[in-house]
């Protein structure tokens, strides 16, 4: 799949000299390891975090992408998140749902990054994993439901400012496609960071090097996300997923991307901890 970067290079500088003129002297965006992320709340439990802290260290992982469901003690987050720190390893909230993107106010991630503030000084900042193309508004015009996520990233981006966290948007590899004009924007003003589910073998390189360019013009990171769920799960296949070829595979595929896009601001992340944990054990 051919991406269109040339069709948007004048308006992504536009975009994002805007973007840097906005930051002002606002901290700068973080620099981010290579992450690993983790669903659901067993990994919050104290007999478990042993084995997370293995699996984080044995994978050279030092990014935490960690949800924290709904109903998450106090007492456990903070004991989790000071394990973590004793181990070396940063930790951002893993929030999001489909509808958010449907919001320009940005509402839902707005109180996503409250919670996240209210787990105290051990959290980054938010990964958000928001997919508007999963709703049905995508089908019906998928242009109007970009602009409405992007404003509402860019609205949640200052609110996360203002409570001294980062905002991580984590986007499929195809918004450049159809979407040039709001990816450029998105990344400009709508997040301090960008992660992109490169999830097709082979051209992981050309599928990020747009919005690698971006990032890198917009002085924030980007990190390289590849899956590792069985195939068959969420209709993945042995074309988007390395379970089956395992994680050699995938560090020798991120070592030919470091070589064609240089590793300036980029890093990777293994999605997700269940499967990778798994392969480490098989």
């Amino acid at each position: 799949m051919k991406k269109r970067w040339w069709a948007m290079g004048a308006l992504a500088v536009l975009w994002v000299g805007a973007a840097l003129l906005a930051r002002g002297q606002s901290a700068p965006a973080p620099a981010l390891g290579d992450g690993l992320f983790a669903w659901g709340g067993e990994t919050l439990l104290p007999e478990n975090r042993g084995a997370l802290t293995d699996t984080l260290a044995r994978l050279g992982a030092d990014v935490l992408y960690q949800e924290f469901p709904a109903g998450t003690g106090a007492e456990t987050a903070a004991e989790f998140l000071t394990d973590m720190e004793a181990a070396g390893v940063e930790v951002y909230c893993l929030a999001g749902a489909p509808e958010w993107g449907l919001e320009e106010d940005g509402r839902s991630l707005v109180e996503a990054i409250d919670r996240a503030a209210a787990l105290g000084p051990g959290v980054r900042g938010v990964m958000a994993d928001v997919e508007p193309y999963l709703t049905p508004a995508w089908d019906r015009d998928s242009d109007a439901v970009m602009e409405r996520y992007v404003s509402g990233m860019a609205a949640a981006r200052e609110h996360a400012r203002g409570r001294g966290l980062s905002l991580i948007a984590c986007i499929p590899y195809w918004y450049d496609n159809d979407h040039a004009d709001a990816l450029a924007r998105l990344i400009a003003t709508g997040c301090d960071g960008v992660a992109v589910m490169n999830y097709y073998r082979g051209a992981e390189a050309e599928h990020l090097r747009t919005e690698l360019e971006l990032a890198r013009r917009a002085g924030i990171p980007t990190v390289c996300v590849s899956e590792f769920q069985q195939p068959g799960t969420h209709d993945l296949t042995d074309k988007t997923t390395y379970y089956t070829d395992g994680l050699e595979a995938a560090r020798e595929s991120w070592a030919a991307v470091r070589e064609t896009l240089g590793d300036g601001g980029l890093s990777f992340a293994y999605h997700w901890y269940a499967p990778v944990r798994e392969l480490l054990e098989r």
